[in-house]
């Protein structure tokens, strides 16, 4: 059984992405686990005034049970709306725990075997900020698959999916684990690359036709195609393949010195509201757990 981890504050967005995570789930046959993660102020003998009585610890912890509780109930509520007539019964579990939020989303991913993280983010938040600084950026940085869901971003069956690559070898398997992702979906994969191939359109051919020869031999699915976007600036490229190519999410591999990389690093001050208007889902490098 696959596993979707949705980290949940009880926002607007943390439950959009829950219910994003959980209509995902019935395409691919997934069950959807909500954490929350609550903090409270450390105990420091030093300093009177920051001793957190037991009794408020509690009540902190007893509020976000409570809480958790009523979100999952919500969430399985408006599934069985949407999908009463299908016999697939979606499997929602919650879990409050107290520690730092992307430390425990990390340790929960790997000890209870997650498949993929679903996480919502704010359209006026821009991506510099947010991911340089954020719970997503620290997951992502942590090498774990996030699926990033704009606030208000409504569940589409995914007919297109982009994956953007600069060609890396490692990117192989990383298509070998988005094609597995799209087969329920009987979705598109489209292969596009971002550059300006006038200025060695020879060398541009040939990595391209080794790419795609490597793709053909290792990547068990039928309906990927490749589309090159000629543009200098890789922001533009991304752009416009999301603006007109008709695509559902754009998939991206992190890796250091990655064109992704230099997005988030680079002079680029992108606007995560003005570029992703779609779910980004964030792969780490040779990336091979089925999802």
């Amino acid at each position: 059984m696959k596993k979707i981890l949705v980290p949940v504050d009880f926002s607007a967005t943390a439950e959009n992405a829950a219910d994003y995570a959980t209509d995902l789930a019935y395409g691919i046959g997934a069950r959807v686990e909500l954490l929350n993660v609550f903090q409270v102020p450390e105990f420091s003998p030093a300093a009177a005034s920051l001793v957190w009585p037991l009794e408020e610890y509690k009540l902190i912890e007893a509020d976000a049970k409570k809480a958790l509780d009523k979100l999952v109930e919500k969430v399985e509520e408006k599934y069985k709306k949407a999908h009463h007539e299908f016999g697939f019964k979606a499997e929602v579990f919650g879990r409050s725990v107290r520690g730092e939020v992307e430390q425990e989303i990390s340790k929960y991913f790997a000890e209870c075997k997650m498949n993929l993280v679903v996480a919502g983010l704010n359209r006026a938040d821009k991506l510099t900020k947010t991911l340089m600084g954020s719970v997503a950026r620290k997951i992502i940085e942590q090498e774990i698959p996030v699926l990033l869901i704009p606030a208000g971003y409504r569940f589409k069956k995914p007919k297109k999916i982009a994956f953007a690559t600069d060609f890396s070898h490692s990117d192989i398997s990383v298509l070998c684990a988005l094609a597995e992702f799209a087969k329920p979906f009987n979705a598109d994969i489209l292969i596009t690359h971002t550059g300006d191939s006038k200025s060695d359109a020879t060398l541009h051919k040939q990595e391209t036709e080794e790419f795609l020869n490597r793709v053909a031999d290792r990547v068990n699915y039928r309906n990927i195609y490749h589309r090159h976007v000629n543009s200098e600036r890789i922001k533009d490229g991304l752009d416009w393949i999301v603006e007109n190519g008709q695509i559902y999410i754009l998939a991206m591999v992190h890796r250091k010195h990655s064109f992704f990389h230099r997005l988030l690093k680079g002079s680029y001050t992108l606007n995560m509201s003005d570029h992703i208007q779609i779910p980004l889902l964030v792969l780490p490098p040779e990336h091979n757990i089925p999802m």
